[in-house]
């Protein structure tokens, strides 16, 4: 970072400026002699103040001014060219702070650029302070249809991402009648997302963890309320700000939702780095996937990284993966085959992913795990199957 960034001056003015503070600007002051890039060299260098040189015409001076003070106005801009009444209106349209003569007395000169370099610092000082990177994946969990196979893949994605980010992984059980996570990860809950939607008004990202039910794989559940009535208490709102909570604590937020697009689903969307869309290998579940993906344009729901899983990919109904993609519009992401121990698991309340870790099925849920970001730079890149039989080799 500079204090002083000259442009449209030679070096006799550069020197002059330098003689004026006794050579106490030291490396703080630059000159880019070219003009039509200093915006670039103002993003790179920084500086408190832009002083613009008599080479350029009042016209030029000022039109670079007013760009500058648009792009940045935390900078500010002095000219340095011989002031009149006329130049003065002008300048201040343009953003201009102060008009110095270049052949000013040295005191006058290092007294203007004092100045604006105390106005300078008083800008930086009250420029609000940037917004912090958001590091945190809220992946959402989505099918128009019943019974493809959500809960499945949300519980096995939240162990999946656990076994390789431990304890930095929550699940949220958005299917507020008849959200099955709890059964199928073997929870039993002391709260639920019915509670914590009541005591909303004094919940922050401390007390949030109270309603929070821990998985033996070292990730955590906001199960569903126990009952459909207890629904109703859970609002649009609610949901929203629980996800948001949430997002803030864990870096990864696996949201598993109802069939359909509901209120509670599309309020999740809305906060979600990345959609995961469930289809099956029949007309009907290919067209409602393509009616969702349309809603989503229409309601602006774009910035979200999307990924089709194509679930039970290898029943023999007509219909390969090609024509789902063909279909839906958009490629699969991953495909999960069909196997008797996806039900098995799901009754037994143990995630596949700890349950029968060498199936076909196994793997492709591995492969979803790492295209949603759950291998680190350590961990290399191996599939997030193979990395839980070393994990479990390594604990026997």
């Amino acid at each position: 970072m500079s204090r002083l960034l000259l442009t449209g001056s030679g070096p006799e003015l550069e020197g002059r400026v330098c003689k004026a503070f006794d050579g106490t600007l030291n490396g703080e002051l630059r000159r880019a002699d070219d003009p039509g890039g200093l915006l670039d060299w103002i993003a790179v260098e920084q500086p408190l103040v832009v002083a613009i040189g008599p080479s350029l015409s009042p016209d030029a001076a000022l039109s670079l001014a007013g760009s500058i003070d648009r792009c940045h106005p935390e900078v500010v801009v002095v000219l340095l060219t011989e002031p009149g009444p006329d130049l003065w209106e002008r300048a201040l349209r343009a953003g201009v702070r102060d008009v110095i003569a270049p052949d000013a007395a040295l005191p006058d000169v290092r007294a203007g650029f004092e100045s604006a370099f105390d106005a300078g610092l008083r800008r930086r000082a009250c420029r609000p302070a940037p917004e912090p990177e958001r590091t945190s994946r809220v992946i959402t969990v989505v099918s128009p249809k019943g019974g493809s196979g959500k809960t499945a893949i949300a519980t096995n994605l939240a162990v999946g991402l656990a076994k390789l980010a431990p304890g930095q992984v929550v699940l949220v059980d958005l299917d507020l009648q008849f959200g099955d996570v709890a059964n199928a990860m073997r929870l039993t809950p002391d709260q639920t997302i019915a509670d914590a939607a009541r005591a909303a008004a004094a919940i922050d990202e401390t007390t949030i963890k109270a309603y929070l039910t821990a998985h033996p794989a070292e990730c955590f559940a906001l199960c569903a309320p126990h009952s459909p009535a207890e629904a109703e208490e859970v609002s649009v709102d609610h949901a929203s700000r629980l996800i948001e909570l949430l997002s803030g604590l864990f870096p990864y937020v696996v949201v598993d939702t109802a069939a359909g697009l509901d209120e509670w689903t599309l309020a999740a969307l809305e906060a979600s780095t990345d959609m995961v869309l469930l289809a099956s290998t029949d007309v009907a579940s290919a067209r409602s996937i393509r009616k969702a993906l349309d809603a989503f344009d229409l309601l602006g729901l774009t910035t979200q990284r999307r990924h089709l899983v194509l679930n039970r990919a290898d029943a023999r109904v007509g219909l390969a993966a090609a024509d789902i993609e063909s279909a839906v519009g958009t490629k699969v992401t991953v495909s999960v085959p069909s196997s008797r121990s996806v039900p098995l698991s799901m009754n037994q309340g143990i995630p596949i992913l700890e349950s029968a870790q060498r199936t076909p099925v196994s793997r492709a849920l591995g492969e979803l795990v790492n295209r949603l970001g759950a291998l680190n730079a350590a961990a290399g890149p191996e599939s997030a199957t193979g990395s839980l039989l070393r994990r479990r080799k390594a604990t026997r």
